[in-house]
């Protein structure tokens, strides 16, 4: 049976490999593109994922990877918000438009861009959850690459007719994240001692990597036309203080919670509510921009729900091996040997 054939770009990515598993639950066959030619030996031996090399700002690299593609998943991105402007907007604007230029001259029947709530900017005004509805006025320069990215990917819609998806992910965790935010958010919570400055009623949005990757399959199989995009975020938004408690609560479960850890975290408590110690001792994650949250209500009338709503179980899938992850969302293993990467561990 002839099965269609998927375009992965950023394969070897986060997002990009759950994406990749989330195709392959449902059948597909997948080119996963990646920019490094080493990348490949990530899929072999699968005979329904096609590894090929591929640089989205090579014009004729896409257009042979694009050779019997009816979808196209665009996740590779620079990341790095300290990366220089020219090459986050070479990468993320000019090679977004460089996929889509390709894939309308190819007739590819649906394409998604996984774009970034940053997009929105600071926003320090907004009282409600920001919805898609709100013009993004994006202020630094990760932002700007991936709104301008964003105007690239409608205006060739537009023009070609080509079915776009745009996705918004907020904050993104799950096994072998690596944001700045995340690891921020981990050194805090188990590491550091924590006090109330700057993070009292403060909130934040939170998703697991894998119900992006679901998302963003489960709103491209159902595009139509034009071009839509949706914020992806998991529930509620969490305040940093029950952040900070889920990600103790997660280590507790994993049977990894060091003295260090509980220790600094009982100092934290004893020492919150005299404020003469914040400066000396305190450890500010927040800044201005960070109790942000954003509504994920279009998604849900999407007919799309997230699975991870814990963000306990989404830490704790964190900590976890990646090939458990899934069996342990919803409870704490008693199984403790052998499930831990030591990168992840706090030191």
């Amino acid at each position: 049976m002839q099965r269609d054939i998927a375009l992965v770009t950023g394969a070897s990515g986060f997002v990009g490999r759950w994406a990749i598993r989330a195709l392959r639950n449902r059948g597909w066959r997948v080119r996963a593109g990646v920019h490094r030619p080493t990348d490949r030996a990530l899929y072999g031996g699968d005979e329904l994922i096609d590894a090929v090399t591929l640089d989205v700002l090579d014009r004729q690299s896409m257009l042979r990877a694009l050779r019997g593609v009816s979808q196209v998943f665009h996740f590779a991105a620079l990341l790095d918000p300290k990366a220089p402007s020219d090459d986050l907007f070479r990468i993320n604007a000019e090679g977004t438009r460089s996929v889509w230029e390709c894939a309308a001259a190819c007739n590819v029947a649906a394409a998604l861009y996984c774009s970034s709530a940053a997009v929105y900017g600071l926003l320090a005004s907004s009282v409600q959850p920001v919805s898609e509805g709100v013009m993004p006025r994006a202020v630094e320069a990760y932002g700007r690459s991936k709104l301008m990215g964003e105007s690239a990917a409608l205006e060739i819609s537009k023009k070609s007719g080509l079915p776009t998806v745009i996705i918004r992910p907020v904050a993104v965790f799950g096994p072998g994240q690596t944001t700045l935010f995340g690891n921020a958010l981990r050194n805090a919570a188990v590491s550091r001692i924590l006090l109330a400055e700057g993070f009292q009623g403060k909130k934040f949005c939170f998703v697991h990597v894998e119900d992006v990757a679901e998302a963003a399959v489960y709103l491209l199989g159902s595009a139509g036309h034009g071009a839509q995009t949706y914020n992806v975020a998991s529930g509620n938004a969490i305040s940093f203080d029950d952040a900070f408690r889920a990600y103790r609560n997660a280590l507790k479960c994993s049977g990894r919670l060091l003295l260090r850890a509980r220790l600094l975290a009982l100092i934290s408590l004893a020492v919150r509510n005299i404020p003469a110690v914040w400066g000396p001792l305190g450890f500010r994650l927040w800044r201005p921009g960070f109790d942000i949250t954003y509504s994920s209500e279009k998604l849900m009338h999407a007919g799309f729900q997230c699975k991870w709503n814990s963000f306990k179980d989404v830490i704790l899938s964190c900590i976890t091996d990646e090939r458990l992850a899934g069996d342990r969302k919803g409870a704490c293993s008693r199984e403790k040997e052998n499930l831990f990467h030591s990168a992840d561990l706090p030191r």
